[in-house]
């Protein structure tokens, strides 16, 4: 006697059916993985500055807002030729912006290289100093100190 047996299915519909969901998840994590890792593109190229060229300065930028987070104050004091209001240094190369108040005037960004007065170059920027060369030799430049901030107790 041969008995063959029928398969089941009801076994048969559960299986395919589980193996289609196993599969729609994996699709839409895998969907879901690769919009969160793309990056995100837009129509514009990203052009590179080179830090060694230097932008031509058509008109004088008025840095005063950007002098005051530096601790300038412009009242009560008298100008001097060159005074230094703040810097943003580049890393320990000596390159970057120097905030320089010539003659009593706003403070204006200048680059290292760049001519700050007559025959003044501004020569490198340090993150407390700057060193500006001029005919007679180099002059060195401080931040000045500032107060610390009232209401702020130091803690010993």
């Amino acid at each position: 006697m041969n008995i063959t047996r029928r398969p089941n299915m009801r076994f048969s519909l559960r299986s395919n059916l589980n193996l289609l969901l196993t599969l729609a998840v994996a699709a839409m994590i895998t969907y879901w993985a690769l919009q969160f890792s793309s990056q995100n593109v837009t129509g514009e190229s990203v052009v590179a500055i080179a830090t060694s060229d230097h932008v031509a300065r058509t008109q004088p930028l008025d840095t005063a807002p950007i002098a005051g987070l530096f601790g300038a104050n412009s009242a009560g004091k008298a100008p001097s030729e060159v005074k230094l209001v703040g810097v943003i240094a580049q890393g320990g190369k000596g390159q970057g912006v120097a905030l320089l108040s010539v003659g009593g005037g706003p403070a204006l960004a200048f680059r290292v290289g760049e001519s700050v007065h007559g025959a003044m170059t501004l020569a490198s920027v340090n993150s407390s100093y700057v060193v500006i060369e001029n005919a007679d030799g180099r002059l060195e430049l401080s931040l000045p100190e500032r107060a610390p901030p009232t209401g702020i107790e130091p803690v010993r």
